[in-house]
């Protein structure tokens, strides 16, 4: 009876290894699918997050951009008026300069030039009419 015992108990054993085994494999093949599951993931991840960043990188070069667009712009804008207010400095500090050194300015110059256009256009008016009597 303790042989019957002993060889149940070794058959029983056997069994309990068997499936001990057959657990061991599926417990390997789950854990390499968990692997492989986790790994497409996290590459899945990777490119999710790859992506997102080169968005984001796009988007910050669009608003660089932008902003340098802008800056650029405001400081022509700034350059212009500077100029503008200095041609108008520039013309109230010659304007005295001018009148003490008793020269024309250019306003007086151009109404000269004027004058002299319709005296000429005069005198040739007259000249042709002399001729032709």
């Amino acid at each position: 009876m303790a042989e019957k015992t002993q060889s149940g108990l070794a058959g029983r054993l056997q069994q309990v290894q068997t499936t001990l085994k057959r657990v061991q494999t599926e417990g390997e093949r789950v854990v390499d699918r968990l692997r492989k599951d986790a790994t497409d993931l996290l590459s899945k991840d990777r490119k999710r997050a790859v992506q997102d960043l080169l968005s984001q990188a796009q988007k910050l070069r669009s608003d660089l951009q932008k902003r340098a667009e802008r800056a650029v712009r405001d400081i022509e804008e700034r350059g212009q008026k500077i100029v503008t207010a200095l041609e108008k400095q520039a013309d109230k500090s010659i304007e005295p300069i001018v009148r003490r050194l008793n020269m024309a300015t250019r306003e007086e110059l151009d109404k000269l030039k004027k004058k002299v256009a319709l005296i000429e256009k005069r005198l040739e008016e007259i000249a042709t009419g002399s001729k032709a009597a």
